[in-house]
């Protein structure tokens, strides 16, 4: 026969801390004994039990309290572990949006600066081919006004007596070809004022959408601010190069234009006394349009190098406003933890 129940409550003390710091016991135990008892009704006086039913009675109980606080550890437990795994679901889902997002970031802003410098690698390039037309035409003039003179030296030669009339029309005709080609000259300088106006334009849009893009998405790119720099100072040597080279073809031409000049002188000095007043004149007249090709050519120049300044003057703005920006994102981050970190010592000193 089983000895007597002991009255001591049995009791399981279960200690679990939530992310907020509080704490909280499950304690499990037998109804004390010190209750008092309900006040007796007037029941019918139950029949005597033997000793083996009350001890079956005893142990059937015991069963059924240890199966209750099975019951109520197996839900304490469970419980525990969906929290653990709702909070372990959440940050996996919060690290994998951060992930994506600067992935986006990233390919969106590589590509951005990928078109932008395609565009303006084909408007160089459009540049060059047109600036390479000029120099064409301004070549096949020259062999024209060459080969004019040439029939005006042949003409002289062969026909002293016609040689007033000669002269008329063949002045008459310079005069026409030197309207046509100042006409041609104008119409490729607008050509040219107008397409560096519409770069300057596109540039300008182009740099303002960057810099809003970069100054809308900064505070979640911080990582990222290397990058832009690097890219930025790749910007600044292409721009260098691309100065460097356009006075390296100014050089050039000027190189030509005093080759042919000295061509040209010594070509004077072996004509002949029987070159008149007149081919003089129109000499001269050819040498002040070569002044004003060379005049124009390096206005053209400075205006290049002028646009060239300001794309430099507007990068370092840029530059300085993304400094500025990434300080003011440092101070935010900065005051973010100090508060976090008030926050999480007085829940420490709370809980």
């Amino acid at each position: 026969m089983a000895s007597p129940k002991s009255n001591e409550p049995t009791e399981i003390r279960c200690e679990e801390k939530s992310r907020g710091g509080m704490c909280y016991e499950v304690i499990l135990a037998e109804p004390s004994a010190d209750k008092p008892t309900p006040p007796a009704t007037s029941s019918p006086r139950p029949k005597s039990m033997t000793a083996e039913e009350i001890e079956q009675k005893l142990l059937q109980a015991e069963e059924r309290r240890k199966s209750m606080e099975a019951s109520r550890l197996a839900s304490v437990g469970e419980r525990m572990t969906r929290l653990e795994e709702a909070s372990r679901k959440r940050e996996e889902n919060t690290a994998a949006f951060i992930a994506a997002t600067q992935a986006a970031l990233e390919d969106k802003l590589d590509t951005t600066t990928n078109n932008r410098e395609a565009y303006l690698n084909g408007l160089r390039a459009k540049l060059s081919d047109h600036l390479n037309n000029v120099d064409g035409v301004r070549k096949q003039l020259e062999a024209q006004t060459n080969d004019l003179r040439q029939t005006i030296e042949d003409k002289l030669r062969s026909a002293e007596e016609n040689r007033t009339e000669n002269l008329g029309k063949m002045l008459e005709k310079l005069k026409e070809h030197e309207d046509y080609a100042q006409k041609v000259r104008l119409g490729h300088e607008e050509a040219i004022r107008q397409l560096e106006e519409r770069i300057q334009a596109k540039i300008a849009v182009a740099t303002n959408k960057r810099e809003s893009e970069i100054l809308k998405k900064l505070e979640t790119l911080r990582e990222h601010s290397n990058k832009i720099t690097e890219a930025q100072e790749l910007i600044n040597r292409r721009q260098e190069e691309a100065k460097q080279q356009r006075a390296q073809e100014v050089a050039a031409k000027e190189e030509r234009i005093k080759k042919i000049q000295d061509e040209k002188e010594a070509k004077r000095q072996e004509m002949t006394k029987e070159i008149t007043e007149k081919l003089e004149l129109v000499q001269e007249n050819k040498n002040k349009e070569e002044e004003e090709v060379k005049k124009k050519a390096m206005e053209k120049l400075q205006k290049l190098e002028i646009a060239d300044r300001n794309r430099l003057e507007l990068a370092e703005k840029a530059r300085k406003a993304l400094e500025e920006h990434d300080r003011r994102a440092e101070m935010v981050r900065a005051n973010k933890e100090r508060i976090m970190a008030a926050e999480k010592q007085d829940a420490a000193s709370s809980g």
